[in-house]
């Protein structure tokens, strides 16, 4: 069962409707985070809602509630839904727009659902990733709007997600941020040139925690042939090998042991980040 808050109520998903009025429909306005529970708690619940309001920001979505109140409805909608929780919050750009003050009508819906972790087969066999030579649009917002990384997939129906490599530069894949292993070192995207990833902080944190070296810079992907690993991370996913880019193998065609042992670190802190 799927439960939605909007206008002030929770319901079941088919009792709630928006006006077809609304900017998310009419153009794809709109902006949404994807925050899951361990042991029925949000984890990096701040952090998200913290990106959400900045996405709301850069896209001049005005915030309908404050985010206090927002932690307070997440936490309501948690306890209506039995076992660990999948909860995205939206925030549409509404009916208005003004010319100096943007969108000064949004609404904000809030989906919370059974959580469906991804099979364990694709953390032990690893996944494969469509490359396009181009950037994904807005990178530092998550807008609601991703048809541009649906369309490619039509070539490689195998590929979980997109992987961007504008120029040849690796910046992210479609829903996650994108990690290199080369020469030692972890490589991944400078912040300026990808969606801030909540899962990104925290892997970059444990990475540093547990000794391993990390550049920020683009990977390459004429370096995908010499790289030991590659991984992909991301709220629901986690940490997850990727064994596949394009037509090129990656690490032998196996998951790695830095992606594993980052994983196995983050499920044993939990606690660290849960809200």
């Amino acid at each position: 069962m799927v439960i939605c808050y909007a206008d002030g109520l929770f319901k079941e998903l088919n009792e709630i409707s928006l006006p077809l009025s609304d900017l998310a429909f009419q153009r794809g306005i709109g902006v949404f985070e994807t925050i899951r529970t361990y042991d029925r708690r949000p984890m990096a619940l701040t952090p998200h809602l913290e990106r959400l309001a900045s996405s709301a920001a850069g896209c001049r979505i005005a915030l309908p509630l404050p985010l206090e109140d927002m932690k307070g409805i997440i936490r309501k909608g948690i306890d209506l839904v039995d076992g660990e929780v999948k909860i995205r919050p939206f925030i549409t750009g509404g009916d208005a727009f003004d010319n100096e003050l943007g969108f000064t009508r949004p609404r904000l819906f809030i989906f919370f659902e059974p959580l469906c972790p991804l099979p364990e087969k694709d953390y032990s066999e690893g996944i494969s990733l469509h490359p396009v030579d181009q950037a994904r649009p807005m990178a530092n917002i998550k807008s609601i709007n991703y048809l541009e990384s649906f369309l490619p997939l039509a070539e490689d129906p195998e590929a979980l997600e997109v992987l961007y490599c504008p120029g040849g530069e690796i910046t992210e894949s479609s829903h996650s941020n994108a990690f290199m292993v080369i020469g030692g070192k972890i490589v991944t995207a400078p912040e300026e040139r990808v969606l801030p990833g909540t899962m990104r902080s925290m892997t970059l944190e444990m990475a540093r925690d547990a000794g391993f070296s990390v550049e920020k810079r683009c990977p390459l992907r004429e370096e995908l042939p010499l790289c030991t690993e590659f991984f992909i991370t991301g709220s629901i996913k986690e940490i997850l090998p990727v064994v596949r880019i394009g037509k090129t193998t990656v690490g032998g065609g196996k998951p790695g042991p830095v992606s594993a042992h980052l994983r196995r670190l983050y499920l044993q802190n939990l606690g660290r980040w849960g809200e």
